[in-house]
């Protein structure tokens, strides 16, 4: 009698075929260098009729796509819609400093996981860089190559002091480490994080947030603050 199965719920169909990077083992994203025009939210990407050089982004609660990117048969039947875009931000799971270190490092794994799921299936890809404090900097930019075009989400930047001082310090860490050519943000730099950005002639394209496009009251538009 042949043996059933083991079901995978652990998300090894998401890292099949994968290159790691560093001590924990991170996968490798190769992205584009293609520049979005706009970007649209994971939870409207559905409804967008006009997709031509637009990419979706997950600046958004985990809620909102934790279910479909966790589930194999949820995300398999939405590659259809990400092909219809020029490409698509790395999701952005929440790394909180007040989380145990091994789940901000488990996180910033699922976001490189569920990209090289992605890139193995034909989706263009801007990886998209997610930091804590200075303890996430061994992993928080490993599988990301040097001298590209990443993404950052700064809405949740400069909620206070403490926010600030863990995104900006972490900001320039980036900069040192993967040395882009450019940066997408979503969201306004500081006036210095810009100035140093063209001292270090790395370009920015900045996006407006939906916060501030005015749809706040809907839950799916609320800011992340979780530097």
């Amino acid at each position: 009698m042949a043996k059933k199965p083991v079901k995978d719920v652990f998300g090894f169909w998401q890292i099949k075929g994968t290159e790691v990077s560093g001590k924990y083992e991170i996968p490798v994203i190769h992205g584009t260098s293609k520049i979005p025009e706009s970007l649209v939210l994971f939870s409207n990407c559905e409804k967008e009729t006009e997709t031509k050089n637009k990419a979706v982004h997950f600046y958004q609660l985990d809620e909102n796509f934790i279910s479909c990117l966790s589930s194999e048969t949820k995300l398999t039947k939405k590659l259809k819609t990400f092909k219809r875009y020029q490409s698509i931000i790395l999701p952005d799971y929440s790394v909180y400093r007040n989380m145990a270190l091994a789940q901000q490092i488990f996180q910033i794994y699922k976001s490189r996981a569920v990209g090289n799921f992605l890139m193995q299936n034909g989706i263009s890809i801007i990886p998209n860089v997610r930091w804590g404090d200075e303890r996430t900097y061994e992993f928080a930019f490993n599988g990301i190559d040097k001298w590209g075009v990443v993404a950052v989400g700064v809405q949740g930047g400069y909620r206070d002091n403490d926010n600030t001082y863990y995104f900006e310090k972490g900001f320039y860490k980036m900069l040192e480490v993967l040395v882009p050519e450019t940066i997408l943000c979503y969201g306004n730099l500081s006036e210095s994080l810009k100035a140093e950005c063209e001292h270090r002639k790395i370009k920015i394209k900045t996006y407006q947030t939906e916060t501030s496009k005015g749809h706040s009251k809907n839950d799916s538009f609320q800011r992340k603050f979780d530097f």
